[in-house]
């Protein structure tokens, strides 16, 4: 066999450093490279084997199928090659790739090469081209002019060498469930506590459940309310321009506090107990400085603790990633970590977004002279004609513009944010262009009409009945039923807080 790295080397003479294509010259075709391929996935590596005879669309189909992408669901989104082929870039930088395998590429052909060429440049990964070589296609050379077009560097190696540089990545053996120093107890295995409310929480506590158990249970307890004693120094009480106890003054304290319930204390819980203690913590903290949280949990039905912890876990987001599009997945994370619908989400900006989709800052608006609790909601004067009923833009406002604190998501649902935010991006989206548009008309009409209508498509896929989404002809109705005040993250979990009297707050 001739020596392989005298073209490339010619290539790449006098060339600046760039994207990196390697020729892995399997020789006769080796069975072995089969498991190989196996051994070589992991983190941060992809292999994509490619549909035998397939057609130049049909390359995109398989990348995102090796992402976790249904090929079912693919196949009836229909999107368009190009946007695939964007929504394949965004995926891969998403996922941080920077190795893209792709088995049996002697049989691609030349055009999706090229967009193979592209789709390398976009993610910043390098390309690996697994190129059988036997007697028949022995002397005939590759198409490499699509890469020394789009300024790759170009290697050739064979098979043992491709063994050596790319290595199987360690293993990591994951056992059952271990206890963390952070957590009393086993995580997932809580105890069943009492139901009673806070003011005897800890005596029914103390008659009910183990020595052991009831000090674990304590300390949990003990430690929740110092931490919101002080978020209320730090945060939840400061900074307002209106009379503790008013009404103003309480739906902005709400504002705030749904926000540290859902991304920090009660929504991210290990498990139910968790979830009941801080509760019960936060809820004495709450009535030492003047307010009521109450927690209807009649109105939850079976299980009124689980409907504490967030719905947005892990195995929901891998069914959102395998169900949906892009664009999709992240509005469905977003309405169900806010429990709301996803109005509001057409005036998220990608500059508001952090890029690894950890946390997203809800754009309030206003003048920045006003206070919180007078600030209002605009909306682009485009978006009038185009139906927005005026008690979704109350209801948002009352959700999110009142508290500039950030939303911030699971560890498990940055992922979906993040390829979102690279899709865009990819699209040339700037900082102050939106993170969400209409398909059609961006910039002209809203997209929130298409994004409830997806979101109610995606759970359906994901066999996903959220409660606060339902259409018009429901008999439960739909969230511009409901007042807007009742909307949200705390109303579907049964908790409301009140300011009390002025006289029982001057003995606390």
């Amino acid at each position: 066999m001739p020596d392989a790295t005298a073209e490339p080397a010619a290539l790449n003479r006098d060339r600046r450093p760039g994207p990196r294509l390697v020729m892995v010259h399997n020789a006769d075709d080796d069975h072995r490279i089969v498991r190989r391929l196996a051994a070589v996935e992991g983190p941060g590596r992809l292999v994509v084997r490619p549909t035998p005879g397939g057609r130049t669309s049909d390359l995109v189909l398989d990348i995102l199928t090796a992402t976790g992408r249904s090929p079912s669901t693919l196949l009836a989104d229909r999107a368009p090659a190009d946007d695939a082929w964007l929504q394949a870039a965004a995926q891969l930088s998403a996922d941080q790739t920077r190795h893209l395998v792709i088995d049996r590429a002697h049989r691609l052909p030349g055009e999706a090469l090229e967009l193979l060429a592209q789709l390398g440049r976009r993610a910043l990964c390098t390309v690996w081209l697994i190129w059988p070589t036997t007697e028949d296609n022995a002397y005939v050379p590759a198409p490499l002019r699509a890469f020394r077009d789009a300024g790759y560097r170009l290697d050739a190696i064979d098979f043992p060498a491709f063994m050596r540089e790319l290595p199987p990545p360690s293993r990591v053996l994951t056992g059952g469930l271990q206890s963390d120093a952070k957590i009393p107890w086993a995580e997932g295995t809580g105890p069943a506590l009492p139901m009673q409310d806070f003011p005897v929480f800890l005596a029914h506590c103390r008659a009910k459940l183990p020595g052991n158990t009831f000090t674990a249970v304590r300390a949990v307890y003990d430690h929740e309310v110092h931490l919101a004693d002080q978020w209320l120094t730090r945060r939840g009480l400061a900074g307002h321009h209106n009379t503790p106890g008013s009404e103003r003054h309480t739906r902005a304290l709400a504002a705030r506090l749904t926000f540290y319930l859902r991304d920090h204390r009660i929504g991210p819980a290990p498990d139910q107990a968790h979830a009941l203690t801080r509760l019960r913590g936060i809820q004495t903290a709450l009535f030492f400085r003047g307010y009521l949280l109450r927690w209807q949990y009649e109105t939850l039905g079976a299980g009124p603790t689980t409907r504490l912890l967030s719905q947005l876990t892990a195995r929901v987001c891998d069914k959102l990633r395998t169900a949906a599009t892009i664009e999709d997945a992240a509005a469905t994370a977003l309405s169900v970590h806010l429990s709301h619908g996803p109005t509001g989400l057409g005036l998220i900006t990608c500059g508001n977004t952090a890029p690894d989709g950890s946390t997203l800052h809800l754009p309030p608006t206003g003048s920045p002279h006003t206070t919180e609790e007078t600030r209002y909601l605009r909306v682009p004067w485009r978006w009038r004609t185009h139906r927005h009923a005026s008690i979704e833009l109350n209801a948002l406002q009352v959700l999110h513009l009142e508290s500039e604190d950030p939303v911030t998501l699971p560890e498990h649902a940055a992922p979906l944010i993040a390829a979102h935010l690279a899709y865009r991006r990819h699209q040339g989206a700037a900082d102050t262009d939106p993170l969400f548009i209409h398909p059609d008309s961006p910039g002209s009409k809203s997209p929130e009409p298409g994004l409830r209508e997806a979101v109610m498509r995606t759970c359906y896929r994901i066999h996903f009945n959220p409660a606060w989404l339902h259409r018009s002809h429901c008999r439960h109705g739909d969230e511009d039923d409901h007042d807007a005040r009742q909307a949200g993250w705390m109303h579907h979990r049964g908790l409301d807080l009140t300011a009390l009297s002025d006289d029982i707050r001057s003995r606390l």
